[in-house]
């Protein structure tokens, strides 16, 4: 018989049984009510990204350079694959298109990181032959499915390799830099990216914003409605200040020949040209490069893959000697009327050791105008010794040189404008060479030694010259625009950086502007030989950087070859006195500035100044150096013995002389 106690426990415990449950069921349907609802949405429906479309990018004149095409592809979800339905997948489309070995190992690449709704492309850029293919044998192969998709592409291949860069697959290091900037959800598994190049730098603005469609599905995952659907944003274009015009000029003048070329617009720093060669096609790499072509990349001696306009770094021979003679202006160590007399060599005082230059019997009495009208190595040796390097460290940076330039491109090499910190650090365990020379200063003078810049880095020098003293920020973007034309951003608003003026007077920047203009359009100048029909003014600077060090007492090089012939520079400006364009133009063993960058300038002022048309009557012709004596290059006289290595400088005289500085 139950008693009272057990009737009324039991009631107790029935009791409490019911308000829990009461209880959570409350909570569900109160509290838990949002939580519950996205699963159940999310057991009949899944989420399908929608890609936007990569921003286009133009030249100054509308002409597209990078733009997004329309490419079939055939792609499955990862609900449908494991490993081996994957090779047996393989087999069955094998009938209808061709699967390369590169094309099953960037699908697994793919299928690693991706969602069950992200599609894993297995074929892109289908022909239409394999498009109808499958399309008409799509029931024998039910889970793959066609489209069509947008895909980079750049029409002029190798033209904007080295400025436009390139757009490539996601890799673990792209993931893992999104990821730390909180990005990664903007970015599906097998997407694209920027990789170099403006593509890179401006990935926030070309990319556009991912969509989101949810789909309703069955108890077995087909899709059988639509639930909601967030179209994506597409990105933005960019119009560049490039004229397109110009780079193929520029790029044809340069022909098979190293080396790169950079022209500004110094009023407002706007890249008009910007050519490294030799280069490469960026649309090898949009789905990944081939073992093949890449090994025939990395293993050309050439270096395609150097940008030689940003990071190549070279000694800038006599385009020097116009910023030695200003920084001379600027400290008060030489006024423009002060003479020298140059017998064609120079010696440290207390020194018999003789650096040689070019002009064999010498100049004679020479002013600052002449020494870099005629390229007096004689007069800019002395100069070097005597400013010292501490004195020529304080000004040159006012040019740019041994810093970054503030380009909108993610790699730019310093360059590097020596110092004696500097030295001490590189030759630390060398009790001599870590010590500053006096001949490191001799040869500093004349752009040789330790001194190694950037073309870029010289044509911002020489457009700084041509604005007489301020300084711009070099940069490829003019607008952003919308996919409507609409500009949304213009390059004033997004830059970060604002134009420097130096202290150096305006008086002694007409001075060196002035000599600059007799070295090209008076007779004698060393670079007169490419004024002949010149119809604006143009002021400009050869150099011939040497490359590897003379034998001893003599005028011929340690070693014979095309590899190892001195580097052809020219930096110059036009019109003088209302400057339209700078460029800085080097050849790689290209000899005598005048021979090989000086002209390939020449006719590129002749094409942006009086136009295609005109340019092609006035002079699409080969200039030739003129006699030797008027006209030759003077820059490849570095001394026999101080110059064992371009960058270390074998100091062996300084044992002779004193350390003037």
């Amino acid at each position: 018989m139950i008693t009272n106690s057990r009737i009324i426990a039991i009631y107790s415990f029935v009791i409490s049984v019911f308000i829990i449950l009461l209880m959570r069921y409350g909570y569900l349907q109160l509290v838990d009510h949002g939580v519950l609802l996205q699963q159940s949405i999310r057991n009949y429906s899944s989420a399908v990204a929608a890609i936007p479309v990569r921003g286009s990018i133009l030249d100054h004149n509308g002409v597209v350079l990078a733009d997004s095409t329309v490419s079939y592809a055939v792609a499955v979800l990862p609900k449908y694959i494991d490993k081996t339905t994957s090779d047996e997948l393989f087999t069955r489309l094998n009938k209808f298109i061709n699967l390369t070995e590169l094309d099953k190992k960037k699908y697994y690449l793919q299928l690693r990181n991706a969602k069950n709704y992200d599609w894993v492309i297995i074929k892109d850029d289908l022909s239409n032959i394999e498009v109808a293919n499958l399309t008409a044998h799509n029931y024998e192969i039910p889970e793959v499915s066609i489209f069509a998709r947008t895909k980079r592409y750049y029409p002029f291949d190798e033209l904007y390799a080295n400025s436009i860069g390139y757009v490539g697959r996601i890799s673990s290091l792209d993931r893992q830099k999104i990821t730390t900037s909180g990005k990664v959800e903007d970015y599906l598994a097998n997407d694209y990216i920027g990789k170099s190049g403006l593509e890179q730098y401006y990935e926030n603005y070309l990319r556009g914003k991912l969509g989101r469609k949810v789909i309703q599905t069955d108890v077995i995952g087909n899709e059988v409605g639509l639930i909601s659907n967030n179209p994506a944003v597409d990105g933005y274009s960019l119009k560049l200040t490039l004229d397109n015009g110009l780079q193929k000029l520029a790029w044809q003048l340069l022909g098979n020949r190293r080396g790169a070329i950079v022209a500004l617009d110094p009023q407002t720093g706007g890249v008009l040209a910007f050519i490294s060669k030799p280069s490469f096609n960026p649309n090898w790499f949009i789905e990944g490069i081939s073992i093949d072509n890449w090994d025939e990349l990395r293993n050309d001696p050439d270096k395609p893959l150097l940008n030689r306009a940003s990071q190549g770094s070279y000694p800038p021979g006599s385009t020097f000697k116009p910023f030695m003679a200003l920084s001379a202006l600027h400290l008060g160590f030489r006024s423009p009327s002060f003479t020298i007399f140059d017998p064609g060599y120079f010696s440290i005082p207390g020194s018999t050791h003789r650096f040689r230059d070019v002009h064999k019997n010498g100049r004679g009495l020479l002013d600052m105008s002449h020494a870099i009208m005629y390229s007096s190595d004689t007069y800019f040796y002395k100069l070097g010794l005597e400013m010292g390097i501490d004195r020529i460290d304080q000004v040159m940076p006012y040019f740019g040189f041994g810093k970054k330039s503030g380009i909108d491109l993610p790699n730019e090499n310093t360059g590097l404008l020596p110092s004696r910190s500097w030295k001490a650090k590189r030759f630390a365990k060398d009790s001599y060479q870590k010590n500053w020379l006096p001949a490191d200063s001799v040869t500093i003078g004349i752009g040789q030694g330790f001194n190694n810049y950037t073309p870029l880095q010289m044509a911002v020098g020489v457009s700084t010259i041509a604005n007489e003293g301020t300084r711009v920020v070099p940069h490829f973007m003019n607008m952003i625009i919308d996919k409507n034309g609409h500009t949304v951003y213009e390059y004033s608003a997004l830059q970060t950086q604002s134009p420097v003026q130096t202290p150096i007077s305006k008086a002694n920047f007409a001075f060196i502007k002035n000599a600059m203009q007799k070295v090209v359009m008076s007779p004698g100048g060393g670079s007169y030989g490419i004024s002949s029909g010149l119809r604006y003014t143009m002021a400009g600077k050869t150099g011939t950087a040497q490359v590897v060090a003379m034998e001893k007492n003599s005028r011929k090089a340690k070693f014979s070859g095309n590899r190892y012939k001195d580097h052809s520079w020219f930096i110059a400006f036009a019109p003088v006195d209302k400057p339209k364009i700078a460029i800085a133009v080097i050849v790689e063993n290209g000899g005598f500035g005048l021979t090989a960058a000086a002209p390939i300038a020449r006719k590129m002022f002749d094409y942006y100044i009086l136009g295609p048309s005109d340019a092609e009557e006035n002079q699409y012709k080969t200039f030739l150096a003129g006699d030797d004596s008027q006209n030759a290059d003077t820059d490849s006289d570095t001394d026999e013995d101080e110059n064992e290595d371009n960058n270390s400088n074998a100091n062996s005289l300084n044992d002779e002389g004193s350390d003037s500085e």
